[in-house]
This record gives C-alpha cells, structure tokens and sequence, in this order.
C-alpha cells in the first residue's frame, strides 16, 4: 500500500508543469539597458554606481527574459544613487548601539519605448542591519551585496507590474 501511495504521487509530481518566472509575461519588452548610476550620496563608497548599475545588468538578465543591450533598447533604465548612511537602530541600556544599519536610496527613470504607459521615476530605498561591534568597512561588501540583491528585485518588479 505504501509503495502504491509512493508511485501514485511520483506519477502526479512528475505530470506537474513547472510555472516559471511571472515576470518574462508581463514585461512587455525584448531588451533593455541601464546607464551607469549617478553617486550622489556623499557617503557612497568610490565605484559604488558602477557597482551597482553592473549588479543590476547582471539580476535583469539572470531572473527576465530581456536581453542586455547598450542603445536603443525596450527598455531604458537610469538612476542615481541618492542616500548611503549607517544609524544606530537599537540602543543598549549602557547607551551603545547594539546593531547599526546600513540604508541605500536610488531613484530609478525608466523609459519603456514599447508601451509609454509602463514608464516610470521612482525612489526605491533599502537596508540591510549589521552587529555595531563591526567596523562598517569590515561587513560592507556583505551588506551591498544583501541590499543592491533586494533593490534589484523592487526594480524588477515595478517593472513587470502596473503599480
């Protein structure tokens, strides 16, 4: 009985069809680029724009179907970096901070030459918290690459959807 219930549910599993990324229907486009981020954060480390606007390139490609293009693409994407600061978030009761964040802003210009309609200009901000015994130069190459991971995925998606 127990050999029947295995076989029964391989034969389901394997009849499943495997759904992919959501993403590669709504996006209404063949190709895309992104010009080189802007630093204008004070505190951005030197390279960051480049760090990032490479980052970026690298997540559209891996996670869409859109094929990288350096002009006249579908999809043109430009941005600045506009905060980079740590802060305390929480303080122990001998007035240190027991953790520090880390924040980035960007504010992204999309153009979708495909569909006007689909354009936007939005500021997209997030963060990634790190122990405050560590110096923040020792962690930040852990923490750029926890936050550029999450800003890319709110740059993909408001671009597969019509928020």
């Amino acid at each position: 009985m127990k050999k029947l219930l295995y076989i029964f549910t391989f034969i389901a599993l394997s009849s499943c069809e495997v759904q992919y990324s959501m993403l590669d229907t709504t996006i209404k486009a063949d190709t895309f680029s992104v010009a080189i981020f802007e630093e204008q954060a004070a505190n951005a480390p030197a390279g960051y724009g480049i760090n990032f606007t490479e980052f970026l390139r690298n997540y559209i490609v891996s996670r869409s179907k859109l094929k990288l293009k350096s002009d006249e693409a579908d999809i043109e994407i430009s941005g600045k970096i506009v905060n980079y600061y740590t802060a305390p978030i929480s303080v122990q009761s001998d007035q240190q901070a027991a953790n520090n964040r880390l924040t980035i802003a960007v504010e992204v210009s999309v153009i979708n030459n495909k569909d006007e309609k689909e354009s936007f200009e939005k500021r997209f901000s997030q963060f990634s918290d790190y122990d405050a015994t560590f110096d923040l130069s020792s962690v930040e190459d852990e923490l750029l690459r926890d936050i550029n991971d999450k800003l890319s995925q709110d740059i993909l998606m408001q671009l597969s959807s019509n928020w």
